[in-house]
């Protein structure tokens, strides 16, 4: 029997994390009922335990998102491999926090926005979500993030 490896974040990561998990919940409710962000933030911060988040990156970044869908979508839909209307609720939830931290917050790495994401789609997602969204995100990262590995091998020419 084998156990899963768990490790304790720092508690600044950790209160982050927990932002992230109710930023895709957010966002699952804004696109079912269409509410204000203000509402969905408000009633977040009556009903959710919103002690160990960070409230302040939950608050920004879910007005943010609400503010920038179309030009997130936009980001990722054409990654997407099928019709935009055939993504689940919860993956296009992903996909919009995801591409939101892509794009405008440029000093958290790559690899974290995407190991998040996976995570989340593992937790909330359908079966094969975080493979979906593993694969539409690593393209998506690649149109808005210069990747310095990429940048490296072209500076050498294309490799063989």
């Amino acid at each position: 029997m084998s156990k899963k490896k768990t490790r304790k974040l720092p508690e600044n990561l950790a209160r982050r994390h927990r932002a992230r998990k109710r930023l895709m919940q957010a966002l699952y409710q804004w696109q079912l009922n269409h509410a204000p962000a203000h509402d969905i933030i408000e009633q977040f911060m009556l009903e959710q335990d919103m002690n160990k988040v960070d409230v302040p990156y939950f608050q920004q970044n879910f007005r943010q998102i609400v503010e920038q869908a179309d030009e997130l979508r936009a980001h990722f839909s054409r990654h997407l491999g099928r019709n935009a209307r055939d993504v689940g609720v919860v993956e296009n939830a992903i996909l919009l926090l995801a591409t939101h931290e892509l794009k405008n917050h440029p000093d958290t790495p790559k690899a974290v926005i995407l190991n998040e994401a996976i995570e989340l789609a593992k937790e909330y997602g359908g079966e094969g979500a975080h493979s979906f969204i593993n694969g539409v995100l690593d393209k998506t990262a690649r149109d808005l993030r210069q990747d310095s590995s990429a940048n490296h091998a072209n500076s050498h020419g294309p490799a063989d």
